[in-house]
């Protein structure tokens, strides 16, 4: 589960739905989550507020909550979560009592699958594509294709592959994974579905038969099902990836100035790491950190895929 989106209409007041939200976070995840006033809107919503966990020193944002406005009229209530706040969800079940509690709409889900060793490519699902294997009711749905990179390593940031339209309600899309942490020699490919809710009714099940909605949603994939990465595995790649991302880029834009500081204290690194360290997680590492926290390094019990 990489993302979740659900709106609801509360049986009172709009204060009341937020403390029926509260009351509710409280059962998601062994982190706790505090809401606090955002004092902004979102998307066409008047009013938010943050969901935030604390971790490592700071305050980092899981979700959001919003309602009134056009969106929402005066009472519709909308709680928002993007991947780094379904990373430290441990109870889904309690996130499906929550929607049912609720009578709430899905507006958008996402899913998520890792192949971390080359099982599967970029290249193989656009041959799969051109060979109309993503058809939908007889129809071929649009694509769009990206690759980054620069003159002289073209394609190094990696390509994303893109089958259907995010308006249409339903997207696929694929995308070098660890190369766009920036890792050019890395294999790591995300398979990703988006729900949203045109047209059709997302169910709150989703949030529990995640492998049987991500096949559903194509026949295609369903052959890449059982070679999918484990998700503690995946968090850990992705911080092992990231980390030695930023190492390198300190090394080029610091690593002198770090040799210079070392030569001015007498080769001390303990007392050069005290007076540079900040207490914190990088934005990039937010997602990766959360759920390192939650779900632990270790290589996880099979029943654990998502």
């Amino acid at each position: 589960m990489d993302w979740l989106r659900f709106t609801f209409e509360p049986v009172g007041s709009v204060p009341d739905g937020l403390e029926q939200v509260r009351r509710y976070l409280k059962l998601w995840s062994d982190m706790p989550m505090n809401l606090v006033p955002a004092n902004k809107g979102l998307q066409g919503y008047a009013d938010s507020m943050d969901v935030l966990t604390f971790l490592d020193g700071e305050w980092i944002r899981a979700g959001i909550v919003a309602w009134g406005g056009r969106n929402g009229g005066d009472r519709r209530v909308c709680v928002d979560f993007s991947g780094r706040g379904c990373a430290i969800v441990t109870d889904w079940n309690a996130v499906y009592a929550t929607m049912q509690a609720l009578d709430a709409r899905v507006t958008r889900c996402d899913l998520a699958m890792d192949f971390l060793q080359g099982e599967v490519t970029v290249a193989q699902l656009d041959a799969m594509y051109g060979a109309g294997e993503f058809q939908c009711g007889g129809r071929i749905p649009e694509y769009r294709k990206i690759e980054s990179g620069h003159a002289s390593a073209r394609g190094c940031g990696g390509t994303t592959l893109e089958i259907g339209l995010r308006t249409s309600g339903k997207m696929v899309r694929a995308y070098e994974k660890g190369r766009q942490l920036g890792n050019v020699n890395s294999e790591w490919v995300r398979v990703e579905i988006q729900f949203g809710n045109k047209d059709r009714v997302i169910p709150h099940e989703i949030v529990l038969k995640t492998d049987h909605y991500f096949v559903g949603a194509h026949k295609a994939l369903e052959q890449f099902i059982d070679v999918a990465a484990l998700r503690c595995r995946t968090d850990q790649v992705e911080r092992e990836t990231t980390l030695e991302t930023s190492k390198r880029a300190i090394r080029t834009q610091y690593g002198k100035v770090i040799n210079q500081a070392l030569i001015e204290n007498g080769e001390d690194f303990a007392a050069l790491v005290v007076d540079v360290r900040q207490m914190g997680v990088p934005p990039r590492m937010q997602k990766s950190a959360l759920a390192m926290h939650v779900h632990g390094a270790h290589e996880p019990a099979p029943n654990l895929r998502e």
